[in-house]
């Protein structure tokens, strides 16, 4: 982390991080929204509280790199919080679910109102859209993008197979059928190289293993 080293060492970014992510767990309209996740349906093996508590934990990351304010970090944080809890009502389409939730949360009656609305950018633009046939993610109206490189931070971490795997049993994929997994992994793939980093910090942390990520993923269909 060469470039950053004149703001914190390693080992000292790592320490704020986890200070940071204790203090984050209490503020009340992020515990508002982990006390939701607590009832997620248990087949969601991927989209669960142990998922937003990585992507609370990664926002900070990336907001501490760029050294972000304070306000800016916690204003992410408590969209990273309420990002899938529309899941506890339905899986598909779930970002407005957690939107309506939001806006009737105490949370929602806490924040001023461009705190309000940048919550709602964000939580919006987690969105998965399909443009000409292919993945993309929404990303279109968040002013940081810290939730949003949160959110799909594992994209560039060594832990994005197992990752990909909790999402086939979420989905109840059959990858023993070998055209349903060469069309999964394709989805997967593409979805990888359509992204872009909304952020510095997370492009520096994470598009070494992401481009490692693609290659290993480009390995596997063409041995199918």
């Amino acid at each position: 982390m060469e470039e950053f080293k004149n703001y914190l060492t390693e080992e000292e970014l790592q320490e704020r991080v986890e200070t940071t992510f204790i203090e984050m767990l209490k503020m009340p309209e992020v515990a508002e929204a982990l006390e939701i996740l607590d009832g997620l349906p248990e087949n969601l093996k991927y989209h669960n509280k142990e998922h937003t508590l990585d992507v609370i934990k990664e926002t900070i990351l990336f907001a501490l790199v760029d050294n972000a304010g304070e306000e800016i970090i916690k204003q992410q944080v408590v969209a990273a919080a309420w990002h899938d809890t529309g899941y506890i009502k339905q899986y598909e389409h779930n970002e407005s679910i957690a939107v309506d939730l939001f806006r009737q949360s105490k949370a929602f009656q806490n924040l001023s109102e461009e705190e309000r609305n940048e919550v709602v950018a964000d939580i919006m633009d987690t969105q998965l859209v399909i443009r000409g046939g292919e993945p993309y993610l929404l990303q279109e109206q968040s002013k940081f993008g810290y939730l949003l490189d949160g959110d799909v931070s594992n994209f560039g971490r060594e832990d994005y197979f197992d990752k990909r795997m909790k999402i086939v049993e979420e989905l109840g994929i059959d990858l023993s059928d070998i055209e349903t997994k060469k069309k999964f992994f394709n989805f997967a793939l593409a979805l990888l190289k359509n992204h872009d980093w909304k952020t510095v910090s997370a492009r520096f942390l994470r598009q070494n293993q992401k481009e490692k990520n693609i290659a290993q993923m480009e390995e596997e269909l063409n041995n199918m």
